[in-house]
This record gives C-alpha cells, structure tokens and sequence, in this order.
C-alpha cells in the first residue's frame, strides 16, 4: 500500500477519499443497475419472439415483463444516487467511530 502511494505521488486528503469513495459507489451501483437493464431487454425481446413465433394465441411473455420488471424496479430505488451516498456516509462514521475508539482503547 505504502509502495502505491509513493507510485501516484502525493498524498490526499481525508475529505478527498470520502468523495470519491461516494463517486465510485454510485458508478458501481449505476453499472449495475445498466447490467440489469441490457439483460432485461435483451432476455425478454428474445422470449417476446419464442412466445410470438411459437404460440400467438396464448401470450404469456407479460407475465415475466411483469415479474421482472417489479426486480427491476426495485434495483433502481436501490441504486438510486442519493441512497448510495447516505449508505457510504454510515459507512463511513461507523469506521471512524471503530478507529478513534480503537485508538483511545490503545492509548489505555
């Protein structure tokens, strides 16, 4: 770790970190969400076809655009920016209130 930081240079600062701990968590949970969406499209235009192709008469396909598009919904609330930001703000003071207690229980 040490050996990286002297690679990229200089040092940042703690407020630094935290920003951009929050700026990659909210691209993480965005390209999930994106991942999400691609399969739901793709998957479900294919099954769309299947159920067109092989039985008209009996449509089937918006019953599982339904289901999993109540999953996808979901994903979305979940990954929603600012929820990101406030579970990576407790995370964050649950690691500072670990460290400084951590360090007082070390200096006793």
């Amino acid at each position: 770790m040490i050996n990286a930081r002297k690679k990229m240079g200089e040092e940042i600062s703690l407020e630094d970190f935290k920003e951009t701990l929050k700026e990659l968590r909210v691209t993480e949970a965005r390209r999930g969400f994106v991942s999400h969406l691609a399969a739901y499209v793709i998957v479900n235009a294919f099954l769309v076809f299947i159920n067109l192709w092989t039985s008209p008469g009996s449509l089937w396909f918006p019953f599982i655009l339904a289901g999993w598009g109540i999953g996808l919904a979901f994903h979305y609330l979940a990954s929603r920016p600012s929820r990101i930001i406030e579970e990576a703000e407790k995370q964050i003071a649950s690691i500072e209130y670990h460290a400084r207690k951590r360090k007082k229980d070390a200096g006793q």
